[in-house]
């Protein structure tokens, strides 16, 4: 039997207030407190956005369902939606927050807030609150796997693409560019990798490939002296000449041109 869409997104909803609920199980007595419910929809949706405000996650997405369940024809239970995304983003529950809000963005395309881009500023956004960090005991997270950042930036560039002119922006294209250069640090690392195995044409390979898709990164200067003395170690002095010419030529200030000019000098540019 095929559910209708709005059966399937209510089932969708009291999923998201499981969660909520089975997530908080371990903290109730600590960081939950009960919440007293006011007679109309707006109250408890206004009684809901004060305790988002003040970060109080979990109360708030009990008013936010709450306003869903008994309130389901007013218009205050579309915002509640909504707002029990921004909870599950509150409580960095971010791979529910994803599905909450992509919910929202397909079953009310033509609300404000999905026009406006807020709800797929929020998609992006927790993709990548779930790219790995640094921590000091851990590896660099530029040498761990990057699957978390590879997603934000699809779905950033789907943002940029549907909502050029959004508020949200400027503000997806500073996360846009932290992807970016993640993934750059990344291909850096395994280019370094190959080059420390013996492995130069791998490091080649690697190193052409984020002068290509990471211009904006702000390693090229690195990435092209290194290209130049891996060519270098592979005695094609062409190759390594047109690398530190380039180097010198678009960086000349850069401290890497200074060793790309000495190369040149001793290949007798």
């Amino acid at each position: 039997m095929v559910l209708p869409k709005t059966t399937i997104f209510t089932l969708s909803l009291l999923l998201c207030a499981a969660v909520l609920s089975t997530g908080c199980q371990g903290q109730t007595s600590l960081f939950s407190r009960p919440v007293v419910y006011a007679r109309s929809a707006g109250d408890n949706y206004k009684k809901g956005l004060r305790e988002l405000k003040d970060e109080n996650f979990i109360e708030s997405a009990k008013f936010f369902i709450y306003v869903k369940s008994k309130f389901p024809f007013s218009r205050f239970a579309t915002l509640a939606e909504l707002r029990i995304a921004d909870a599950l983003f509150g409580q960095e529950k971010f791979l529910e927050a994803v599905d909450a809000y992509k919910l929202f963005i397909k079953f009310h395309p033509t609300h404000p807030n999905v026009l406006d881009g807020y709800a797929a500023y929020r998609v992006g956004d927790s993709y990548v609150k779930q790219i790995p960090s640094d921590w000091f005991l851990l590896p660099p997270a530029y040498e761990k796997d990057q699957s978390s950042t590879r997603d934000a930036l699809r779905e950033l560039k789907v943002f940029m693409q549907l909502h050029a002119s959004s508020k949200y922006l400027a503000k997806v294209k500073n996360l846009h560019l932290q992807c970016i250069r993640r993934l750059a640090a990344h291909e850096l690392y395994v280019a370094e990798f190959y080059l420390a195995q013996g492995k130069p044409k791998g490091t080649i390979f690697r190193l052409n490939g984020m002068l290509k898709r990471f211009p904006d990164a702000g390693l090229d200067p690195k990435v092209m002296l290194m290209l130049g003395e891996t060519y270098l170690k592979l005695e094609k002095k062409k190759k390594a000449r047109e690398a530190f010419a380039s180097l010198v030529k678009q960086y000349p200030a850069d401290p890497h041109s200074k060793r790309a000019r000495k190369h040149l000098r001793n290949m007798g540019r």
